[in-house]
């Protein structure tokens, strides 16, 4: 999960997210979001801010 998590934190440098020890998903940008899987945290984040994730996913189309 960690190397999930740095991947995130890479993709939305705008949004602060963390992974608590229970597991919880949490992001903090202009609203707080949280969630205990990661499926619905990013659904939750796209809902959120979904041109961060058309930026984020442009970034994994862009080759290496």
């Amino acid at each position: 999960m960690q190397v999930t998590l740095l991947l995130l934190q890479h993709l939305f440098p705008e949004w602060s997210i963390t992974l608590d020890r229970e597991g919880i998903w949490r992001a903090t940008g202009r609203i707080l979001i949280s969630a205990s899987d990661l499926d619905g945290f990013l659904d939750l984040l796209h809902t959120a801010d979904p041109e961060a994730c058309e930026r984020a996913i442009l970034q994994l189309r862009e080759p290496g």
